[in-house]
């Protein structure tokens, strides 16, 4: 009966919106899982294996890979990585568009890729140059037109993760703590979510309800929209110590956190217009599909309660 089972390939299958996407579909017990990772031997791969996954090494950028990783399947959930290409911007949109080809040509019926606002045209007055964003962007553009039967877009908002981790959480002295982030303002609102936890039962029921509800849209994966001046109160509340927010202007970025010295307009651009901007205005959908989101709160205490 096992083999009767849709087969869906999920992209980055040992990394946070793959992982996650992986973990929800074996857990419904319901599709076949092809999981792509370029590293077979690590841990999280083997783990995905001993939990029923067919763990498939593929290079996203290597077409003929990507066709072995395809081939057979009815479903593939796509996810490309700006960071794995740092020093060639164009990349990911390269990459993503000869996936959707690939898709195209071995006649796969449902694309689901993980997208993101475009940040350069269509704007009367700043364009923001957010490779991250503009490059999945495009892809989803040109995967609108290529006549893939069905296609649908899923928008994952702010880490949860990157809080304390890309942008530290620094205890002073006098036993109060500093979140410091670049350029964002105390009310910066943004769509925010615990993607290694949410993404896959988000997706996993877009899945289930199928592609005749969801071909042609737009997917928000975010519980809440959260200023940053209220994650800092979240912060206090939680830890039990005075925690407030740091905003780095670009020469104090440049020395304190320089590894987010090239991504200053993602931060320009979460002050205009959030994550989604009005690509998506209506993230209650999120809520409908998983009704055990979590909130920035209940990530809180899970990540920094009792301690």
């Amino acid at each position: 009966m096992s083999s009767q089972k849709p087969l869906v390939v999920v992209s980055g299958a040992t990394g946070i919106q793959g992982g996650s996407v992986v973990n929800s579909l074996l857990a419904t017990g319901k599709y076949r899982v092809r999981a792509l990772t370029r590293n077979l031997e690590s841990d999280k791969a083997k783990t995905l294996a001993t939990k029923g996954a067919e763990v498939c090494k593929c290079d996203l950028s290597i077409k003929e890979d990507v066709r072995n990783a395809l081939n057979g399947s009815e479903i593939a959930f796509i996810n490309t990585n700006t960071a794995t290409y740092p020093n060639s911007p164009t990349e990911e949109e390269i990459q993503g568009k000869m996936i959707a080809d690939v898709a195209k040509e071995i006649g796969l019926n449902w694309l689901i890729y993980s997208s993101l606002p475009e940040t350069l045209e269509g704007f009367e007055g700043s364009k923001y140059n957010i490779v991250a964003f503009y490059g999945k962007n495009r892809v989803e553009k040109y995967i609108r037109a290529l006549g893939i039967p069905n296609a649908t877009f899923i928008y994952i908002g702010f880490y949860t993760s990157n809080i304390g981790t890309v942008y530290p959480i620094i205890t002073k002295n006098d036993g109060t703590s500093e979140f410091v982030i670049p350029v964002v303002k105390e009310d910066t609102t943004i769509e925010i979510v615990d993607a290694e936890t949410d993404t896959g039962p988000v997706v996993a029921k877009v899945i289930e309800e199928g592609p005749e509800k969801w071909n042609g849209k737009k997917v928000p994966v975010a519980s809440e929209r959260i200023s940053f001046g209220k994650i800092a109160e979240t912060l206090t509340k939680v830890t039990g110590r005075q925690v407030k927010l740091r905003t780095l202007n670009p020469e104090e970025t440049k020395k304190e956190l320089p590894s987010l010295d090239r991504s200053l307009d993602m931060y320009r651009w979460l002050n205009e217009y959030g994550v989604f901007r009005s690509e998506i205005s209506d993230i209650s959908v999120a809520k409908v599909l998983h009704p055990n989101i979590t909130t920035f709160e209940q990530y809180a205490y899970k990540t920094w309660g009792n301690k």
